[in-house]
């Protein structure tokens, strides 16, 4: 019985930081550093298994080099792969990230899906033993709604990312997608973008119409979630010096989910231990470099609760 079941694809990501300036056209710059590791869900899976939460990951790997350095490094975190699939092609998921100024860009390569990915996916949900479903992004309602159904068969409940797609651009019916799900985790501009409001606030509220729980990420801010008693703002940490925010979400995500489907902990708990984790993120180069062990959570919560008394 795994407490979450993972669905999203692996990144290849090479981070270049240490960047004093953005590159232009017809211009050379030099990072001081430059650091390859997991992205996207390996993130989330890696740091939800340093907490000691029994993940399961249905992930696709092909024959390239990129492929099997993530699957190497997932195997290293113990996170189970017993579910994932290996294809004699190349499979390649390729982001370059270049953070600079508190923010970062992205150039990314991705090959076609080997086979039908909604398929593989709707197959791990049918067959396996799990608590909770999460989403690592948007997905086509036509295409997801049949995997939200087994998940609800197998009694399990449902959150979902939302992610910069092509779907947060070009829009869908968003109060028929989200009605599927437990728990919406966007950032703050997502929440602007798909709701149209510009206040934070009035984003999460808004999208509380559609969905049962908002828990919406607004960086060094903190986070707000919506609860029963209206919309409850938990303050974000200062961990370290921040050195690059990619992927800070995934791991903020990890630390929500621990908190709240492994330990069955209040909403405020949940989301100080995602802000803790999104906040120790930030202080490494890629997003689960500095994802916390459970001991690691626990004696932040425990400075947290000193200086809060």
């Amino acid at each position: 019985m795994y407490d979450i079941l993972l669905l999203g694809n692996y990144f290849f990501d090479i981070i270049f930081s240490g960047l004093k300036e953005f590159p232009a056209l017809g211009q050379e710059v030099y990072s001081s550093s430059i650091t390859s590791t997991g992205g996207a869900m390996y993130i989330t899976a890696a740091a939800l298994r340093r907490l000691g939460a029994n993940v399961g990951w249905p992930a696709i790997f092909g024959d390239d080099p990129y492929s099997q350095y993530v699957r190497d490094l997932a195997l290293k975190e113990d996170i189970d792969l017993s579910l994932a699939r290996r294809v004699d092609t190349p499979y390649r998921r390729v982001t370059t990230s270049m953070p600079l100024h508190s923010e970062r860009a992205f150039v990314t390569y991705v090959d076609d899906e080997p086979f039908d990915l909604y398929d593989f996916w709707l197959s791990a949900v049918e067959t396996s033993r799990y608590r909770h479903l999460h989403i690592g992004g948007l997905e086509p309602p036509e295409r997801i709604e049949p995997i939200f159904d087994a998940a609800r068969a197998r009694g399990a409940t449902i959150s979902m990312d939302c992610q910069d797609g092509p779907l947060l651009k070009s829009g869908c019916d968003w109060r028929g997608l989200l009605a599927h799900v437990d728990i919406f985790m966007p950032n703050a501009r997502e929440a602007r973008l798909i709701t149209g409001l510009e206040s934070v606030q009035d984003a999460a509220n808004k999208l509380n119409e559609w969905v049962a729980k908002v828990v919406l990420k607004d960086g060094p801010n903190g986070a707000w979630v919506t609860t029963e008693s209206g919309l409850l703002h938990v303050a974000g940490i200062r961990a370290g010096e921040l050195v690059d925010t990619t992927g800070a979400g995934d791991c903020f995500n990890a630390g929500y989910l621990y908190g709240r489907i492994v330990e069955g902990q209040p909403d405020e708990i949940s989301v100080q231990y995602a802000n803790i984790c999104g906040g120790l993120s930030v202080t490494g180069v890629g997003g689960a470099t500095n994802a916390p062990t459970r001991a690691q959570l626990l004696d932040w919560m425990a400075r947290l609760n000193a200086v809060q008394s």
